[in-house]
């Protein structure tokens, strides 16, 4: 089979033509998708299926009573997403939001019960998770992976936008 891209057949000696699915962006998807995989598979369901309400109660677990603006910065997410997630976090009991009480202007968000209950629960989780999927790594290659993934996040974060592609 001639598989051609853009009216042109791919050369096999062609370093751009790599297995995709082993490109470091790929594997980092892969590897994250198999540990959620991995909570659901073992009874664990997490009740918060956004990606924004699960970065703001990991920050929020760091540090509670932030305002909104301090978790858009820490999270990397936008204002409005911020402030839907919250609502939806607030409504199913996981946060509460408080006015601040020298600036009124600002409102501070705080862990409830029930969100720092679960957020121990997928805590306990993760270590075991991270214990067994970097049991064959040594203590130098777990301190380059980290690294290498601080490097490529900060890459992501400093990333202006481009043009959309088509």
């Amino acid at each position: 089979m001639n598989l051609q891209i853009n009216g042109n057949s791919p050369q096999k000696d062609d370093d751009r033509m790599t297995d995709y699915r082993k490109t470091p962006m790929i594997l980092i998807n892969e590897v994250s998708r198999l540990m959620w995989e991995k909570v659901r598979s073992r009874g664990m369901t997490h009740p918060i299926s956004q990606r924004s309400g699960q970065l703001i109660l990991i920050e929020l677990a760091k540090r509670d009573g932030r305002t909104q603006l301090d978790l858009a910065n820490a999270t990397h997410l936008k204002a409005p997403t911020i402030s839907v997630s919250l609502q939806k976090l607030e409504k199913e009991g996981y946060v509460s939001r408080r006015p601040d009480e020298y600036d009124l202007r600002a409102t501070r968000v705080f862990l409830t019960d029930k969100g720092r209950d679960l957020d121990a629960r997928l805590k306990t989780f993760i270590r075991e998770q991270e214990a067994i999927s970097t049991s064959c790594l040594t203590e130098e290659e777990c301190d380059s992976l980290v690294a290498i993934l601080l490097k490529i996040r900060e890459n992501l974060v400093g990333e202006e936008p481009e043009e959309e592609i088509p």
